[in-house]
């Protein structure tokens, strides 16, 4: 009786102290504080905004908080989760068996980001997307588990986003008039970054996402345990990091010029071989990261006269580094060296009716990631199974040969020998050279066209009746150094920059055979 008499007093008690607030406030909610202008985020995130490498300085950030051997995952999760400022963020999936700290890696790298930047979730129901009343505009949609999201109504809803940029969801409810229709529309763009222990996920969510494998092998285990005993004995170095100057960052970028161009994306879209259908969606993804990495140097890169940010070669050089070996795996040009290590293993222990526990002794590994490594070599073909019941030991046995590795993404001599380099008149070109905004090159080899008429002298033609008609219209006839008014139609960046590639003077207008050529190549028809 007493008990029950206290609890309701209590509750009057907190009744009469939010109406005395309400009726302070004027009956309205505390306004949230303004946010940070983009001079005081600066001033927050201190010598983070000019540090010329800010990748290696959070790879030394997130090592210092406990994370061992996942250093180059932990970058491209950091990029990853940069882009989500540009219309196409990189989605991630975080592939390898059970307890390789797959979770771990992605918990570390979040701790850099502020909490508007995404938001987790350990599952969800098939329709949760569509009524969750979450903000999905430039955040990262976080799942530590790909079991959490496996139901194919949902599965399409996470797809719809990714692709889409946006949710339209339809559908009727019952109403006190009766069935309603309900439109439910939930504008993006959104990233997701989650985990699994498959070797592959659904076909139509493996193409939109950026595969990533954690390590599984002996000397990871023993790096591992060597850090949590440090840390246990307290022989660990203790280095707090500063959150707070991470999170500023994030917002400093938000509040500033998002744009980046990247002058050298058409040299370097011609180098990379159209092998697989699935580069139409990688090739965007690599560019988003070479936007991201350049965006967040924006204090010390060059932009061009709209305010954009340059990517310079440097960008692509960093960028490649980490993930060229994954745009190969991605599109099956290369083997990953985990399943070139099962395989010979296999083939060393007879190359048929192999069992499992026999390749996890010869691997020195236990059965779980022997097994995901296995199935990865299943999925691949370079194993088969010739055990055709379910749940009994499996029987390894060769299948395909193992191709020889094929490189999609161009070194950077490559790259480099495929732009050219014109010096700005009004500028310094070696300075531009240093600066790494244009590429160092002699020009390519130059296109003849198929359709030029011989040239006969002395015999007039169309051609020569053009040239008077241009002069006589005070335009350019001759293919000398270019004026403001023939950089009219180059790109901006370009025109910043100086960076074209040199075409053969003059080419054909008409088709073969036809003697009429345009002075100016952008005015062909």
């Amino acid at each position: 009786m007493t008990s029950t008499f206290e609890k309701v007093c209590r509750e009057a008690d907190r009744k009469a102290a939010r109406a005395k607030r309400e009726k302070v406030n004027g009956g309205a909610k505390p306004e949230a504080p303004p946010p940070l202008s983009i001079e005081e985020l600066e001033a927050a995130a201190d010598d983070l905004i000019s540090c010329p490498n800010i990748l290696n300085r959070f790879g030394e950030a997130v090592e210092s908080i406990g994370l061992v051997g996942e250093t180059k995952n932990a970058k491209i999760l950091f990029l990853s989760l940069t882009t989500r400022t540009f219309e196409r963020p990189v989605s991630v999936a975080i592939k390898g068996a059970s307890s390789v700290g797959k979770s771990h890696t992605i918990e570390c790298v979040l701790k850099h980001f502020p909490p508007e930047a995404y938001f987790e979730r350990t599952g969800l129901s098939e329709k949760a997307l569509a009524y969750s009343e979450e903000d999905f505009r430039h955040r990262h949609i976080v799942i530590y588990e790909a079991a959490g999201m496996n139901s194919d109504f949902g599965s399409y809803l996470i797809r719809s986003l990714l692709s889409e940029g946006r949710l339209i969801y339809e559908f009727v409810e019952k109403t006190k008039f009766g069935m309603r229709p309900r439109l439910i529309e939930k504008p993006g763009p959104t990233g997701l970054i989650t985990t699994t222990t498959s070797a592959r996920l659904h076909p139509e969510n493996e193409t939109r996402l950026l595969s990533l494998a954690s390590k599984d092998d002996k000397n990871q285990t023993e790096a591992v345990i060597r850090a949590l005993a440090e840390d246990a004995s307290g022989e660990g170095k203790d280095k707090p990091t500063n959150f707070t100057k991470w999170h500023a960052l994030q917002r400093w970028i938000l509040a500033g010029e998002c744009r980046v161009v990247v002058p050298f994306a058409v040299e370097l879209g011609q180098l990379i071989p159209p092998i697989a259908v699935r580069l139409r969606r990688d090739f965007t993804l690599l560019l988003s990261l070479i936007k991201a990495y350049a965006l967040l140097h924006r204090k010390t890169r060059l932009a061009d006269e709209r305010g954009r940010v340059l990517a310079t070669l440097e960008v692509y050089t960093v960028v490649r580094g980490l993930i060229a070996d994954l745009f190969a795996e991605g599109i099956a040009a290369t083997v990953p060296k985990t399943v070139r290590e099962t395989v010979e293993a296999v083939k060393a222990l007879g190359g048929v009716d192999v069992s499992l526990t026999v390749v996890a002794a010869k691997l020195q590994l236990d059965k779980n990631p022997t097994h995901h490594r296995v199935r990865k070599a299943i999925e691949r073909g370079f194993l088969v199974n010739n055990e055709p019941a379910k749940g009994r030991p499996l029987k390894l046995c060769i299948g395909d040969p193992i191709p020889d590795t094929t490189e999609i993404l161009p070194d950077i001599s490559t790259l480099r020998s495929c732009c050219t380099v014109v010096a700005d008149p009004g500028g310094d070109s070696r300075k531009a050279k240093e600066d790494g905004l244009t590429c160092e090159a002699g020009p390519p080899p130059p296109f003849t066209p198929q359709n030029q008429p011989q040239r006969h002298n002395g015999v007039p033609s169309d051609y020569d009746a053009i040239l008077e008609e241009l002069a006589a219209q005070g335009r350019p006839t001759n293919g000398g150094p270019r004026s403001e008014s023939q950089e009219d139609g180059l790109p901006p960046e370009q025109v910043k920059a100086r960076v074209f590639v040199k075409e053969v003077w003059p080419p054909a207008l008409g088709p073969p055979g036809d003697d009429v050529f345009d002075i100016n190549p952008r005015r062909r028809q």
